[in-house]
């Protein structure tokens, strides 16, 4: 007998149990070759679609193949435990799909479920079948009822016209279209297609994925100091805090006692002798659970309040939100400097002390949200000691059961601050948790019956968290843009337009900047990121093989850390040599110096010595990586290419203006650094507070943002100096 294939589920043990099922059925030792197998060969859809699509692990019918809902409910008894709902659905906008396009797709997704010879998921059926339902408008609309037309020409044509609204430069359909080809023996029509399909094949490229871009430093480090403050105060309440989550979880029960009291007194009844329910019927599971309750409490003759609230907690009726609190004595709860009233007071400061944390945790570790929602829900947070120094680790429990699966990392390395972001989120979702035994998550809800959270809602928290706490502060500044045009130098952003935020930025904005932290202009972002990296690299270290395993996966951090800071540098670089061949101003010794050697000579600036393109990203990537050339940022739109130069924190222009290895190529630092030093001049002299040094020290740095605007070709009005500032001093170093 040949052995039955089936598709590959994250619970190895129920995968197996599943797959047991389908073995001694009826008068067949395996369901799946005997019956089901020769059934799509044959293509008789009258005997298809009166088939069992599978069996439960308890031996029950899955449902017939010709039953669109059955279809539709698979997901739960092949994943139960699924974080994200899939449905097959075999409609198209809604509209039923022609029937033997319809049982093709079947026939397809049913191989690909049960007989395989590859390892699918649950969700490659559910994509597949997504990507492919795209074909058949204008299939039918040419005239054609199978997939059997799918063949290169029809496809070619497709692709180079307006005829469909199939966006070929897309990755999605050629995943459909290929899993058609690898799946077609065995299918009952013909597969038209006789190889696997790219883009290129049809002379097109692949439009690249969206780019989430790196938080501008200005709102990271705000994002940083209001997460932290939010952190420490959350964390001196924590062992507080499991009061405000137990005052959630419980909140429905108290309500209950409250409203069985209710119920049995005279304040429940109307004048026409019904009943003032104040009950929620919002959703079919919510009207259910009322009505099963209802008719319940009406066979109870003079009910006491013991067994009216025994009812309600059986049937779990659902209060109106409106209403909830009236039913619930002694709501008062304080914590600390927060004082709260009824549910949506506690639900709304949960919310915010979660996703404070979530979002100062992802931003002190690099994990994205989906790492972040397989938090360890034991050991999630564990401390040692190397080289005298505290290091802290998330923990994740990232591994999969299933054969052939490799674990992701699973320990991410933070700050003391991260470390107490968990403990909170600990403390906040412990008792939640409790009200769900069974639960491996580590996350719950505050609304509904608390339970599980989905990775796409948790994601959520840390954004609207970020939003809330910037406020105002999300509208771009100069200097916002000029970081994020560093950064991502394609995209275009305008100043006063809000940033918009997406949590997927965290995970690139902290490797962006743990590894650039050289280039940050701000030195507390510099701080930040010197503590993380010393921490990873003792704690990576500890474990040689780890750290090798961690370095060569291809999407890991240390990974991204080094490619980042190769295309971080030379990205600065390729920008600064297009403005100098563009014959853009560029300023600063070096910047000026080779304008100079442009008018000097006839050779091309822009080829090395053996001819290579010095305007291309991948000559300056691979000068960068060889450690030939070197650049960082001392300022915004301030470059140095020495090794040696100490202005990484705290810039002085008079020191850059004609420094040889300077590239000076944006004069909005300048600008910012002359209107200070204008206002400390005007303030010294209001307040009688004048003296030559510092009358010195104005006078210079005007003086030398001046110079730069100059340079750069950038209009400007100087600064008139008044007679105090010019009877103080003898001009020096700068000369105008």
């Amino acid at each position: 007998m040949t052995e039955a294939k089936m598709i590959e589920l994250t619970d190895l043990e129920h995968q197996n149990k599943l797959l047991k099922a389908q073995e001694n059925v009826g008068a067949h030792a395996n369901y799946l070759i005997d019956v089901l197998k020769p059934a799509i060969a044959r293509g008789d859809w009258d005997e298809l679609e009166s088939l069992e699509i599978g069996f439960t692990v308890t031996g029950e019918s899955l449902g017939k193949i010709g039953h669109d809902e059955a279809w539709r409910n698979l997901q739960p008894y092949f994943e139960p435990r699924a974080r994200k709902t899939l449905t097959i659905d075999f409609t198209l906008d809604g509209k039923v799909i022609e029937r033997n396009l319809k049982n093709q797709l079947k026939t397809l997704l049913l191989k690909m479920m049960w007989l395989s010879p590859y390892n699918l998921s649950f969700m490659t059926l559910y994509s597949v079948l997504t990507d492919l339902k795209k074909v058949i408008t204008p299939l039918l609309n040419e005239g054609y009822n199978t997939l059997s037309a799918l063949d290169f020409d029809r496809l070619e044509t497709w692709a180079l016209t307006s005829l469909t609204d199939i966006d070929f430069e897309r990755e999605k359909i050629y995943n459909g279209l290929n899993h058609l080809y690898k799946e077609a023996r065995g299918l009952p029509f013909e597969v038209s297609l006789n190889k696997k399909l790219t883009a290129s094949d049809f002379g097109l490229a692949i439009k690249e994925a969206q780019q989430y871009t790196v938080i501008p430093q200005r709102l990271y480090y705000l994002g940083l100091q209001k997460s932290e403050a939010l952190i420490s105060e959350a964390y001196a309440l924590r062992d507080e805090l499991e009061s405000l989550a137990e005052y959630i979880a419980t909140y429905s029960d108290k309500a209950y006692e409250g409203y069985a009291k209710y119920l049995v007194s005279d304040e429940a009844r109307l004048k026409n002798a019904n009943t003032q329910w104040y009950l929620a019927k919002s959703s079919n599971g919510n009207k259910q659970r009322t009505l099963a309750f209802q008719e319940a409490f009406a066979t109870l003759h003079s009910p006491s309040e013991e067994e009216t609230l025994a009812l309600i907690r059986l049937h779990k009726p659902e209060i109106r939100i409106d209403y909830i609190d009236k039913f619930h004595i002694e709501r008062e709860l304080t914590i600390g400097p927060w004082t709260i009233t009824n549910l949506r007071e506690a639900q709304s400061l949960f919310t915010k002390l979660n996703g404070g944390c979530l979002w100062g945790l992802m931003a002190r570790t690099g994990m994205r949200a989906d790492e972040m929602y397989d938090l360890h829900t034991v050991q999630g947070c564990t401390t040692e000691i190397i080289e005298r120094q505290k290091i802290h680790v998330i923990h994740a429990n990232l591994s999969k059961t299933a054969k052939g699966s490799q674990s992701k990392q699973d320990e991410f390395v933070t700050t003391e601050i991260g470390m107490k972001a968990y403990e909170v989120l600990q403390a906040l979702h412990t008792p939640l948790k409790k009200l769900h035994p069974d639960s491996q998550s580590f996350f719950h809800k505050v609304k509904e019956d608390r339970g599980e959270i989905t990775k796409h809602q948790l994601g959520k928290h840390s954004q609207a968290w970020f939003e809330n706490a910037m406020g105002e502060e999300l509208a771009l500044t100069n200097e916002d843009i000029i970081d994020l045009k560093t950064s991502d130098p394609n995209l275009s952003f305008e100043v006063g337009d809000d940033y918009e935020f997406s949590g997927h930025q965290l995970r690139r904005s902290f490797a962006y900047y743990l590894i650039g932290y050289e280039l940050c202009n701000f030195p507390q972002l510099k701080q930040q990121f010197s503590h993380v990296s010393m921490a990873m690299t003792r704690h990576y270290a500890k474990n040689a093989s780890k750290f090798q395993k961690i370095r060569q996966m291809k999407k890991n951090l240390a990974n991204e850390i080094d490619e980042e800071r190769i295309s971080q540098k030379a990205r600065i670089y390729l920008s600064i040599y297009q403005k100098l061949a563009n014959k853009e101003r560029v300023a600063g010794g070096k910047g000026k110096e080779f304008a100079k050697n442009m008018m000097k000579t006839d050779r091309n600036l822009f080829k090395d010595k053996v001819d290579n393109d010095m305007l291309s990203l991948s000559y300056w990537e691979k000068q960068i990586r060889t450690q030939n050339r070197h650049i960082h940022a001392v300022a915004p739109g301030v470059y140095c290419t020495s090794t040696t130069c100490g202005l990484r924190t705290l810039v002085n222009l008079i020191e850059c203006v004609d420094c040889k290895n300077d590239y000076i190529v944006d004069a909005v630092f300048a600008e910012a650094k002359r209107k200070e030093a204008e206002i400390h001049m005007l303030y010294d002299i209001e307040n009688d507070e004048l003296t030559p040094q510092t009358a010195s020290e104005s006078y210079i740095k005007v003086k030398a943002a001046e110079r730069i605007m100059d340079d750069l070709g950038i209009e400007y009005e100087p600064v008139i100096f008044p007679d105090e500032v010019k009877n103080l001093l003898i001009p020096y170093g700068v000369t105008s």
